[in-house]
């Protein structure tokens, strides 16, 4: 009897470890913005780009989208390929080198000396629907610091029509945002 029951249960465990479990796979999306060249000599001398700060509801690697307020929803199959904190800045010190305002960038290392410095604060970054439209909400603020005290702060509060209904309709909509945004903070800041 035991003997038979041993066998059923072996039976059992190798089938059941013969079940193939499918694969579900996840596009993994980031946030790609670029600026090019503003001037061509640099008008100012160094700036700091210090570590984006994204709110941390949404500096996650899921993609969140709301349909109802107060309700936010992650995609199940659609994720950002690294915090959207890092993406941001790296895309963003990479637009302050190629615009060519600033003679340096200092990245990192507050202990290389710079005359001004740039704090970045992402507040909101999700996908939004309303009457059968998806929009990307994008809310970002900039201070440019000179001396420890703030010279001039940008705020941007943008609402961006997604060309389609879905997470890639909203990636291309976010970078399409932060394109116009930061183009436009580059732009401000040579009004200084």
């Amino acid at each position: 009897m035991r003997s038979k029951i041993l066998a059923l249960l072996l039976i059992l465990v190798f089938s059941g470890c013969s079940f193939k479990q499918q694969r579900v796979d996840i596009n993994h999306y980031s946030i790609d913005f670029k600026s090019s060249e503003k001037v061509d000599k640099a008008t100012f001398d160094s700036i700091f780009i210090e570590d984006v700060n994204v709110n941390r509801s949404f500096n996650l690697t899921s993609i969140l989208y709301n349909t109802k307020p107060y309700l936010f929803e992650e995609y199940a199959k659609n994720r950002w390929v690294n915090l959207p904190s890092n993406m941001i800045y790296n895309q963003l010190t990479d637009s302050f080198i190629s615009s060519n305002i600033f003679e340096n960038i200092v990245l990192r290392d507050k202990k290389i000396e710079y005359k001004y410095a740039l704090k970045t604060e992402v507040i909101k970054i999700y996908q939004t629907f309303k009457d059968d439209k998806s929009y990307a909400i994008l809310k970002i603020k900039f201070d440019l610091i000179k001396d420890n005290k703030i010279l001039k702060s940008y705020n941007f509060d943008k609402e961006i029509l997604c060309e389609t209904n879905d997470a890639y309709g909203f990636v291309k909509a976010v970078n399409s945002g932060f394109d116009e945004v930061v183009n436009s903070l580059l732009d401000s800041l040579l009004l200084i």
